[in-house]
């Protein structure tokens, strides 16, 4: 992650709110238009800043001349508000930008083309928290979290190897059968702004699925329309920018093999072979003469 900066202590009006950003790989932009105010301000290699917003929302165009090279829609910022947008990249699926890491100063947290960002000290160290799933991708083991608490972030969760997955009465569970909307429990530590998660308890129903060798419905229909697991595409039901995880933005852990450990259905029955097997064995003993 981008190593947190200090907010600029100066600049902007009395009452309007100020952006700053600076660009990742791969993002050049020579001007940002405000959308609201209808005007152009100046980027450069190094960035832009645009002061005197006005509170509430607002769409920032970043300009490739004449070509819009990504969109930011940010919402929740106060009067007086500084807000510091580091390493923005394009996700190139939807268009939208999203930062390595954010820094805000007049505020707790800020909504990013749907995504409630916050500085990465606002995480605690140790996380044990209930919230929705947004987006979840098997493929990189990646979840974003939306926690019950607004006070917080929206977690960028990896789930490793060593994550233990239980559904809610602490049986075995599939991650891999995660939907949007799910409600789930996360613990584990921040490190960088992201949640190396230990352990993730997920919906009974899930569990459910897993111990009857089934299949998810709403997988099975997601396999029926032939489209990809994460929501690739398609009717996200209003969480368009947050349904799947962004490419390249700050919705992106870096990847990791999703292998979670989930408790071996057949460890159940060995243990009641082996037990038939003692008792055949102690019934032959008392048989003997």
């Amino acid at each position: 992650m981008v190593p947190a900066l200090a907010l600029a202590a100066c600049g902007g009006g009395k009452d309007g709110a100020e952006v700053e950003g600076t660009f990742g790989p791969g993002l050049a932009a020579t001007g940002v238009w405000v959308v609201e105010s209808e005007r152009s301000e100046r980027a450069d290699t190094a960035g832009f800043r645009v002061e005197d917003l006005s509170p509430g929302p607002v769409s920032l165009r970043l300009m490739d001349g004449s070509d819009t090279a990504g969109v930011l829609n940010l919402s929740g910022l106060r009067s007086g508000a500084r807000l510091r947008l580091e390493g923005l990249r394009v996700d190139p699926e939807s268009g939208f930008a999203f930062p390595a890491a954010v820094q805000l100063d007049g505020g707790s947290v800020v909504m990013v083309n749907g995504v409630r960002m916050a500085p990465a000290a606002r995480v605690p160290r140790e996380v044990d928290v209930r919230g929705a799933v947004l987006a979840w991708s098997s493929d990189v083991g990646a979840l974003l979290l939306r926690p019950d608490d607004a006070r917080l972030p929206d977690l960028r969760v990896v789930v490793g190897m060593a994550t233990e997955v239980v559904g809610e009465d602490g049986g075995g569970a599939d991650a891999t059968l995660l939907q949007p909307g799910d409600s789930v429990q996360v613990e584990g530590r921040s490190e960088e702004g992201y949640v190396v998660a230990s352990r993730i308890t997920v919906p009974t129903h899930i569990a459910a699925v897993l111990l009857e060798g089934g299949e998810d419905d709403r997988d099975a229909e997601d396999r029926g329309s032939g489209d990809e697991p994460g929501g690739g595409g398609g009717d996200d039901g209003g969480g368009g920018a947050v349904s799947r995880i962004p490419r390249g933005g700050s919705a992106t852990p870096p990847p990791r093999v999703v292998e979670a450990r989930v408790r071996d259905r057949d460890e159940g029955r060995g243990r009641g072979r082996e037990r038939e097997e003692k008792g055949r064995g102690k019934g032959k003993g008392k048989g003997k003469n």
